[in-house]
């Protein structure tokens, strides 16, 4: 998990974030779950067994759910320096799984696992939004396209690129807040010691917000056409 580092010898340094690649690994196929099941707007409800979410994947354990899983897309936000000091993800390798690789943070992360992250105290999610745009439209878009469920998306611990990518998605399907909300934190049961906040959410609401609402943020900010976001809603949603 991140930790702060300081250097304290010669000329003073920006706090710097450490990923202690070998802590994550031991959290493989964990803070798993299916984000189906919670109604949605005009009594509806977010199709079960479609979308899933969970930490990384270089090892799924045969207890696991993950392990029988028949995903059709798996979708990796990993940076390209995690996956090559983590592994690959497990079920890529499975026959008829179609893998998509879109490495978020790339420019955070090296070899060392150093990342510095350009936010404001209290506002890290929020960044993680704006500073991956080009990558969460990516993302939006292949869940617009037909035949891509059932799909698993990750990152390394599965909770902050993951979490405000299920966040933004709950949005669109018109999930209340407040399940939005206990879904983030829901990653607490696996991360006790390093606990999220539901306020670590409210920028991004407050972005959502100053849009006119979740389709004018996904169109403004995002750049998600409105016929693939009614694409979504409709593969994704049920009565």
């Amino acid at each position: 998990m991140p930790k702060n580092k300081n250097k304290t010898e010669g000329v003073a340094e920006e706090p710097r974030v450490v990923i202690d690649f070998d802590l994550l690994r031991t959290y493989a196929a964990q803070n798993f779950r299916d984000l189906g099941g919670h109604p949605a707007a005009n009594s509806r409800r977010v199709r079960a067994s479609r979308i899933f979410r969970s930490s990384h994947l270089a090892e799924v354990p045969p207890e696991s759910p993950i392990s029988r899983l028949k995903l059709r897309t798996l979708v990796t936000l990993q940076s390209r320096a995690e996956v090559k000091h983590m592994g690959a993800p497990e079920p890529a390798s499975r026959r008829g799984v179609r893998w998509e690789h879109i490495p978020m943070g790339d420019e955070w992360f090296n070899d060392e696992g150093y990342t510095e992250i350009a936010a404001q105290s209290g506002r890290d999610h929020l960044a993680l939004v704006m500073h991956f745009r080009r990558d969460w439209r990516r993302f939006f878009k292949l869940l617009a396209e037909r035949d891509v469920y059932p799909l698993l998306f990750h990152c390394s611990a599965g909770r902050d690129r993951t979490g405000v990518g299920a966040a933004m998605l709950l949005s669109m399907l018109g999930v209340d807040r407040n399940r939005i909300v206990a879904d983030f934190l829901e990653s607490n049961l696996v991360y006790p010691k390093l606990p999220l906040t539901a306020e670590q959410l409210d920028p991004v609401f407050e972005l959502i917000d100053e849009n006119g609402g979740i389709e004018g943020f996904m169109r403004e900010v995002i750049g998600l056409a409105p016929g693939e976001l009614a694409i979504i809603q409709e593969d994704l949603l049920e009565d």
